[in-house]
This record gives structure tokens, sequence and C-alpha cells, in this order.
């Protein structure tokens, strides 16, 4: 007998042997119980996930001669027919080679031919967005009122591109993507059965790097075992064409030490490795994405356990603010090497600019301006605090009035952290109240971020979007810029709102209570103070049009 792939041999024949989707299969086999299946069903989902075999397990059941409950026995002729694609009442009909309104019209005559007495026929249409526009018209009304005894099962990738008069038409099941933990089962499941030995790192690679697609994972393993025992996660990443994650681990660090020859070497010798630059490119976003989560998270990374420890140490010594900007040129990059004549080197520059601009040195022209201009606010504001001023020291925000700094982000996230310094707060226990104004709260907010992402990271990844700008007794206002409204939401939480008001007491000695607004719900009312700082900011943009050429200052009303 011919060598049977290991998918088609591992197929399930039986709703019960179908993996991570019992959310379908309970309403499936309850259907059959009840005698109320449906004329037309729409499984839809990912690749490999399991549609097509449902829908061959629910044409057996319909049919089977002798079924086990609402099982098909799979020892019958009709079964056995179905699992060999030779059954007289199920038709099967790749809608990507026959998506023409000839066709279709076809299936409508022959839909029209009487069954064998008491059997189902079944159309199973895989890939049925790849029908025209014709096709599916002429489809319509016979999906609609089909004949008795027939039954419709329509499967796609793309459920998108099915038009809205199909999808009135049938019962529709969404097949999700299967968990790592499932495939890894039954990945063991089937290297047992075979008495091949596969470390379990080994199968949870494989598992990963399917994607959620258990065909796909049981293709990657039937390569995988035609190497010698024991095999290993350097065999997958072999078959797999990847670098793998401790080589992504290893580039990760060099980038953390801003290590420019490290970080090329390493891309040489994965290229000399035989290594595409975009796939290595690729391996590198992935990683960073479970650096992501788990700095988000807190939970345990989806990489092999091996570098599990290395991953959470990493994302443990790397700002949220760093990581975001690495990500963000990675994936704006990965997008542009595909078209690159020269990938090796887009690749490389790619590396250097991951580096560069995530330089708290790499202050762009445009920043130093903002930054000299911040200086000078707080020079014309008087806020001279007997203690040496922190480099990009804040300006404060308001509403409705004009200023210099554009919508940039904020400037302590771009220049080096000040000292953390807390204010004495003696004179609280002798009864006297700190003198504490929103321009101290402004000059030392970086101070704040520091002390919260102490606490907590996601919450400071949160708070970094929003600026104290009012201060009414112990009521902080915090503004947060257009399209910041989730972050403005997470801020509202409890548990964060009480981190940051726990950090405002520590620093300030005062118990603050917070409010939070966007940007364009916010205004501020009139007061004498309001208006002495309007006249301060007119002080600073006269003082920057006299120092940078008033062609050269913008000044932008928010």
């Amino acid at each position: 007998m011919a060598y049977l792939a290991l998918y088609r041999e591992w197929r399930p024949r039986t709703f019960k042997d179908i993996v991570g989707q019992e959310h379908i299969t309970k309403t499936l086999v309850n259907a059959l119980k009840q005698v109320k299946v449906a004329h037309a069903y729409l499984f839809s989902g990912p690749r490999g996930t399991g549609k097509t075999t449902a829908a061959k397990i629910l044409a057996k059941a319909l049919n089977c001669e002798k079924p086990e409950g609402v099982e098909p026995c799979n020892h019958c002729a009709s079964c056995i027919s179905i699992d060999h694609g030779s059954a007289m009442e199920v038709f099967e009909i790749d809608a990507a080679s026959n998506r023409g309104i000839d066709e279709i019209r076809d299936l409508r005559e022959n839909v029209k031919l009487s069954s064998i007495q008491g059997k189902h026929k079944v159309y199973i249409i895989d890939e049925v967005h790849m029908l025209t526009t014709e096709a599916f018209n002429a489809l319509l009304k016979t999906l609609e009122e089909p004949p008795p005894q027939v039954v419709f099962i329509l499967a796609t990738t793309e459920v998108q591109k099915i038009p809205l008069t199909i999808l009135s038409r049938v019962q529709r099941f969404e097949f999700h993507r299967i968990s790592v933990e499932n495939i890894q089962n039954r990945l063991t499941e089937v290297c047992t059965s075979l008495e091949r030995q596969v470390d379990l790192s080994a199968l949870l690679v494989i598992a990963q790097k399917s994607e959620g697609g258990l065909r796909d994972a049981l293709s990657i393993l039937d390569q995988c075992l035609l190497q010698d025992d024991p095999i290993g996660v350097e065999e997958v990443y072999q078959v797999l064409g990847m670098v793998g994650e401790a080589f992504s681990g290893q580039l990760v660090e060099a980038l953390l030490s801003s290590n420019y020859g490290k970080s090329l070497t390493f891309l040489s010798e994965g290229i000399e490795q035989g290594q595409d630059p975009r796939q290595i490119v690729r391996e590198l976003l992935d990683y960073l994405r479970q650096m992501l989560l788990t700095a988000a998270t807190r939970e345990t990374p989806q990489v092999a356990p091996h570098i599990q420890a290395q991953l959470i140490k990493q994302s443990e010594q790397i700002e949220m603010p760093r990581l975001l900007r690495w990500i963000a040129i990675l994936l704006q990059g990965e997008g542009q090497l595909k078209y690159a004549s020269n990938a090796r080197l887009a690749a490389e520059l790619l590396l250097v600019q991951t580096i560069h601009e995530s330089q708290p040195s790499s202050i762009s022209g445009q920043e130093g301006i903002l930054k000299r201009l911040a200086a000078m606010e707080l020079r014309v504001q008087g806020l001279h605090l007997g203690h040496k001023e922190s480099p990009g020291g804040k300006s404060p925000i308001s509403s409705k009035t004009g200023r210099v700094i554009p919508n940039e982000p904020s400037l302590s996230q771009k220049v080096a952290k000040a000292e953390v310094k807390t204010i004495d707060i003696g004179d609280k226990a002798s009864g006297s109240k700190p003198n504490v104004s929103i321009e101290i709260i402004q000059e030392r907010w970086s101070d704040v971020l520091d002390q919260v992402k102490k606490r907590k990271k996601s919450t400071q990844a949160f708070l970094m979007e929003g600026k104290p700008v009012q201060l009414q007794e112990n009521t902080l206002t915090i503004l947060f810029r257009e399209g910041c409204s989730f972050h403005k939401d997470k801020v509202n939480q409890n548990e964060n709102r009480q981190t940051i008001e726990a950090v405002l007491e520590q620093l300030f000695g005062i118990s603050f209570s917070l409010e939070n607004f966007m940007e364009n719900e916010f205004e501020t009312k009139e007061t004498p103070e309001s208006q002495d700082l309007k006249r301060q900011e007119q002080a600073l943009i006269d003082k920057a049009k006299d120092m940078f050429g008033a062609d050269l200052v913008v000044v932008k009303d928010e």
C-alpha cells in the first residue's frame, strides 16, 4: 500500500475525534439527535482547522447504515465510500476550479434528481468564496429551497467575501484556531503510536509555528520524522528553515546593548547559515511580540522552554516605549524588505535604524528645538525649585490656548530621566500642608512615571499618553490626546488609579484624586492664574520667534 501522509492517516472520522472545535461538534451532534439538520451550512475559519473533515463526518452521519448513536460507524459501505470519495450521494466540489455559472447550473440540475431512498444528498463546496458573482446568484434559489433530503455544506477561509444574500440562507459555524496545547497533545499521541522519540520542546515548537492549524502541524511532523531519533528543537528549525528562537534571543541582547557591530555580526551569521534576511527579521518580530505580551500580561511566553527564562529577563530589562519603538520600526521595514533588490543590505540598515532611533541621544533637529523651548518655558514661568533642572522639563498644557510645542509625545520620554527626589513631608507631621502646585507636578511628571513603572509597567504605559494640566485643591486633572481614549479608560480603572494616586502621595506628600479627560472634552476655567499663564505663553512665543525666526515657529491652537 502507498504511503499515507500523517494528516490523512490521522484525519478524524467521528465528531468526538475533532480537536479544539467542541462548540461546533456539540451543536451538530444535538441537531442529529433532535433530527433538526438544516438544509445549508457555512463552515468558516482558518486553514487546517477541520472544516472539510467536519463536513464529511456530517455526511457520513446522515447516510450511515449502522450509526452508533449519532456517530457514523465507519465500517458500512456508505461510510467507506464517503471516506474514499466515491459515494454516489456525496459530492465534493472545489469552487476554486469550478467557479463559473455553468458549473453551478449543472449542480442545480443534479440537485433535482431524487436520491436513493432514505439517503441524503450532500453537496460540499470547498473554498466557496472563489465563486463568481453570477455563480452565487445562480446558487441562491437552490440554496434557499433545496429539494428534500438535500444538504449543502459550504466551506471557506475568507468569509468576508461571501455575499450577504448567501449568509442569510445558511447556518454559520466559525471554526477557531486550535490551541497550542491541543495540537501538542495530538502530536504526542501520534508519536507515541508510531513509537518515535521526539522531544516535547520540539513538539511545542511545531505546535506554535503551525499557527492553530492541526493539518499544518501534522505535515511538519511528517517531515521531521524523516530524521533519526531522537528529534529535537534544532531538527525542527532545520525543517522549517528558521534560525530559531535562541538566535533571535541573542540578536535582542545585541539590540539591548545598542551594539551595532554585534547585531550585524549575528545577522551575517544567520545569512551564512543559508537563512533569508527576511525570515530573520520575521522571527525577530515574533520574538519581540512574545516579549511585549510577557511585559504586558506577566504570563509565561509561548516559546521553547529553554528560551523562556532569557525572554522574561529581557522583557524586564527593556522599557515599554523602547520595545514599542523597535516593533514599529521593524514592522515598517519588514513590509518593505519584500521589495528590496538587496535584501541583506536592507536588513542591515533596518537593524542599525532600530538601534539608532531608539536611543535617547538620537533626538532629531526638531526634537532638539522642542527641548530648548521647553527649558525656556520653565524659565519664563519662573519654575526654580532650588534643585538642578532635569533635562527636558515638562511644559504645562492648556486645552484652549495656543502654544509653541506641537502635538508630540511627552518630552520626558525623549530625554534622560532626572534623579528621583521626594518632597520632605516632615512638615506634614507637624500639621502644615506641603506647598504643591501644578507647575511642580508638571516638572516632576517624569519622576511620577518612573515610580509608577516600578510598581506596574502596564499602568505606566497607559499613563504616558496623559499630561497633568490642572490642580484644584487635591484634584489633579490629566488630559489625554485624541486617539488615546483606550489609555484614559485604563487609567480610570480602580487598580491603575490607586497605583498612580499612591505614587503621587509618596512623591508630594499629599493624597490626590484623579480626574481624566480627553483634550476635546476639557475646558479650562478663566482664572487669574490661567490668564497669567496665557501671558507667559505669549512671552514664550515672542521669545521663540526672536531666537529661531518667525518662519520656523508654528503656533497651534488646541
